[in-house]
């Protein structure tokens, strides 16, 4: 996949799950882009090879939440 195109999926995927957040734990865009950024998860979301993408807006949620309440991910079987 090129470039540009895993940007552009990416960015796709960031906005549907801070949109998420916002409004399943109402918090504010900032503190939800907050969240997310300084995540395991988006570091490892950023990187197109993890394919983490694929996963739905609600996965990534629960993984997120699992990462600050347990400070480790476990990735569903695919």
């Amino acid at each position: 996949m090129s470039d540009d195109r895993f940007s552009a999926l990416l960015s796709v995927c960031v906005e549907s799950l801070i949109q998420y957040m916002i409004v399943r734990d109402g918090i504010s865009e900032r503190d939800a882009l907050a969240e997310l950024y300084s995540s395991e998860l988006y570091a490892l979301l950023e990187q197109e090879r993890t394919k983490l993408w694929h996963y739905s807006t609600e996965t990534l949620y629960c993984l997120l939440r699992e990462e600050r309440e347990t400070g480790r991910l476990t990735f569903p079987d695919v």
